[in-house]
């Protein structure tokens, strides 16, 4: 049974941009460590919505190649990389961009179990190992299938926050299904 690392503070680094934008409090951009929960790699809900996510993905890269450059940066996705010691640490990348086809961004968390990476690290994108993605729209934050997974395992203050981030469902009503 590998570990899986997932952080949980990644919705406020991976919006960034868009918190900026809505001149969210400083606290929420600190350097302080990201928060991380650790999952089985049986764990059956964890697995659900990464599945959820991967169903969805084709339509959240189509909807990231057709927005225009000034709009990219409310996309973000989620990448399980390979961890020190075994395992897999899944991260948000934001500053998603296409170079020469294949999808770039920074890590968005600073990683526990990547040596050699911190946040900010570019980060060339194996589609197969993304595991979740997230799109901040007016209606909140869509995909985030993980975080919303997570939500039970929280403080309720951080739960509370998160709730009011995510949008009450996790694709946009304009997707087909």
């Amino acid at each position: 049974m590998k570990p899986v690392l997932i952080a949980i503070a990644m919705l406020a680094c991976a919006v960034q941009p868009a918190l900026a934008q809505t001149n969210n409090p400083p606290a929420q951009r600190s350097d302080a460590p990201d928060p991380v929960i650790q999952y089985s790699d049986q764990d059956a809900a964890m697995n659900a919505a990464i599945a959820d996510a991967r169903r969805t993905l084709p339509q959240f890269l189509a909807e990231f190649d057709r927005a225009p450059a000034s709009q990219r940066s409310a996309f973000s996705v989620k990448v399980g990389l390979p961890a020190e010691g075994g395992g897999a640490e899944h991260i948000w990348v934001s500053d998603l961009r296409r170079e020469g086809g294949q999808l770039v961004g920074a890590l968005a968390n600073e990683p526990q179990m990547l040596p050699g990476m911190r946040r900010g690290s570019r980060v060339v994108i194996d589609e197969a190992l993304i595991s979740d993605w997230s799109i901040n729209a007016r209606e909140g934050l869509y995909g985030a299938y993980t975080t919303r997974v997570m939500l039970p395992q929280l403080d309720a203050d951080t739960a509370a926050q998160l709730r009011e981030m995510l949008s009450p469902a996790p694709t946009p009503a304009w997707w087909t299904s």
